[in-house]
């Protein structure tokens, strides 16, 4: 079903956008806001490694719905914002259920012990494999988190660096001294530019 969004639904929402020509994520964002004369909308132009042409594939998590839409963005810069032609979408069912994969190093910086954030000296490594709306499953060390462990999780998606309140709701085994933990996302932050110092 072709679907029409507006702005309240869509402003602030995460957005994954990928290249329908080799199936690549190009950003992972958050929407500035949403033009429904153009059915676009604006991100952030640091959240695009090469400001170029590109078909695309791009899901947007809204607050109670999932959608996909295929179209294009032409690349021009506009006061550091891109726009995103979203062409045609439509609501995808199982929102929080339908996981896309998306392999990206990342570090655990602390952990919470009784509501506290706790730093680590060295951190954790980890290696993401999927993501949903308000999930993600991730690749570390045995032994690494019990369930039910509360962490913050930060992973580098081109120029900008998304901080995840994360917690641990189910372990699995996995190869080579490895374990599968699949998380729950509390909270997301995009932190951009001096952010990150």
């Amino acid at each position: 079903m072709v679907i029409k969004m507006n702005e309240g639904e869509l402003k602030n929402r995460r957005i994954i956008i990928k290249n329908t020509e080799n199936d690549q994520v190009i950003a992972d964002t958050r929407i500035i806001r949403y033009n429904s004369s153009s059915n676009s909308v604006m991100i952030s132009a640091a959240s695009l490694l090469e400001k170029k042409f590109y078909n695309i594939s791009a899901f947007i998590f809204s607050e109670n719905s999932l959608y996909e839409s295929y179209g294009t963005i032409r690349g021009t810069v506009t006061g550091n914002e891109i726009e995103v032609f979203l062409g045609k979408s439509r609501e995808k069912e199982d929102r929080a259920k339908t996981r896309y994969p998306i392999s990206v190093e990342g570090n655990v910086k602390g952990i919470y012990i009784d509501d506290k954030e706790i730093s680590l000296h060295r951190g954790i490594h980890i290696e993401t494999i999927n993501m949903s709306a308000n999930g993600i499953l991730i690749k570390a060390d045995a032994g690494s988190f019990d369930t039910g462990e509360m962490f913050t999780l930060v992973l580098e998606m081109g120029k900008d660096t998304l901080e995840l309140q994360c917690e641990v709701v189910r372990i699995q085994s996995g190869k080579e001294l490895l374990e599968e933990y699949g998380c729950r996302i509390d909270e997301i932050k995009v932190l951009q530019g001096k952010e990150q110092k």
